[in-house]
């Protein structure tokens, strides 16, 4: 125990040293909030705006409606932390390991979580607004309600993810693996799709206008009442295997829903 707690109070001190080297940043965190996480994995609704904690283990953390602003967590141990209400705005996510973490209501927007790993993670009616998530693992990850507006998905494991009623419009899927994932009701207007694989994927009531399917897999995907006015469809794989190509001029246009709502 007291190698540990040595172990823990040198990470400490060596946050401090960095972020007195450091640039200025808007974001100024309490030292004293940052010590009391690494002594105790317990810092809830604590002041930890832009504080460096790369690599840090905090696998359990209780960090319920901390503010995480700007912090720095790249190759951190966040497994099954409890992130309830955080505020992650503009963090710096890149490769940490937040499977299994509680994330529901948290404010991701612009955070970069490139590489990360969320499998099974509760994202439920979190904001994850122009987030990068690129070849991030959230398999099983719960996604429900989130807000999703204009998030990097490119090559992002989403295996059964449940994306149900989400709101991911002009979001990036390319190259996603979207297979078996939940999607019924989400509003995916102007989303990119291309080369994602959509296999047994649930679209059923979804709203995919002027979404880009160009050699999307859909194979066997349940697309029932969905919406595809103005979608791109051109090599793309249908439901029942058959090789959709008639859209391929409609994809060059690439006109917009027609609405005028983005």
């Amino acid at each position: 125990m007291k190698d540990q707690s040595g172990l823990r109070r040198l990470a400490f001190m060596v946050a401090m040293a960095l972020a007195a080297l450091a640039p200025h940043r808007a974001a100024a965190f309490d030292p004293q909030h940052v010590e009391r996480l690494m002594a105790t994995r317990s810092c809830e609704k604590c002041d930890l705006a832009g504080a460096l904690l790369e690599r840090a283990d905090l696998a359990g953390a209780r960090l319920a409606g901390a503010n995480l602003t700007e912090a720095t967590l790249t190759g951190a141990n966040l497994r099954a932390a409890d992130l309830t209400e955080a505020d992650l705005g503009r963090a710096a996510l890149q490769g940490a390991a937040v499977d299994d973490a509680i994330l529901t209501r948290a404010n991701l927007a612009n955070a970069d979580l490139a590489g990360a790993g969320l499998a099974r993670a509760d994202l439920r009616f979190a904001n994850l607004r122009e987030a990068r998530l690129s070849d991030t693992d959230l398999t099983e990850a719960k996604l429900g309600q989130a807000f999703l507006v204009k998030a990097d998905f490119t090559a992002a494991l989403l295996t059964a993810a449940d994306l149900t009623a989400a709101t991911a419009r002009d979001a990036k899927f390319f190259r996603a693996r979207l297979i078996r994932a939940r999607l019924a009701r989400a509003e995916l207007r102007g989303a990119d799709f291309r080369k994602a694989e959509l296999g047994e994927a649930d679209l059923s009531d979804a709203d995919l206008r002027a979404a880009d399917l160009i050699g999307a897999d859909l194979t066997h995907a349940k697309i029932e009442r969905a919406d595809f006015k103005n979608a791109c469809f051109c090599n793309t794989t249908m439901p029942d295997g058959r090789v959709e190509m008639a859209g391929c001029k409609i994809c060059e246009k690439k006109p917009d829903t027609g609405d005028g709502a983005r």
